[in-house]
């Protein structure tokens, strides 16, 4: 009986720490790089210690930004933005804005700028927060890829109506 509980808890073992495994098999120090750039809005200052940090994991943030890219961020990931959304929609829907002169829009433009709805509010920052995930893993392949990232962001660049056409361009430029 007492093996069977060992080799059971064994098997558990086991079992979590492949559960544990960071997203797309990146070592710990690797996927700690890989998930501060993957949230990253601006790096101003800090380019050039990001370039060089990034070219340090160069063979494994590579594959991992193109399925960055491919995949997009996790399903726990988007409902975390979209619970936030909604948690900034609720807090919007407070502000008196009857209170403030807006200069520049005419009042019926105002009013359909001033209130979407929750689902519009929402699923508009839903789609940002991806969109803006799959820039950054367009930036950082430009930044690491070699000829594999040239071809992904050329295709991507070349489809003109995708929103993430414009950073697909830019990366090829750096690429260049």
């Amino acid at each position: 009986m007492n093996r069977a509980r060992a080799a059971l808890l064994l098997i558990l073992l086991g079992c979590g720490s492949a559960l544990a495994q960071p997203r797309f098999g990146l070592a710990p120090d690797a996927y700690e790089v890989f998930a501060k750039w993957m949230t990253t809005s601006c790096i101003g200052e800090d380019a050039q210690r990001w370039r060089e940090t990034l070219l340090r994991y160069r063979a494994v943030l590579t594959p991992a930004f193109q399925r960055a890219l491919a995949d997009g961020p996790t399903s726990d990931d988007v409902a975390a933005a979209r619970s936030a959304a909604d948690a900034r929609y609720a807090a919007l829907a407070t502000f008196p804005l009857a209170e403030y002169r807006i200069a520049g829009l005419d009042p019926q433009s105002l009013a359909r700028l001033s209130r979407p709805s929750r689902k519009v509010y929402v699923d508009d920052q839903v789609q940002r927060y991806v969109t803006g995930y799959k820039s950054n893993a367009i930036a950082g392949l430009a930044i690491v890829g070699g000829p594999q990232a040239r071809a992904s962001l050329a295709r991507l660049a070349a489809a003109r109506d995708d929103p993430l056409a414009p950073a697909a361009a830019e990366g090829l430029k750096s690429l260049r």
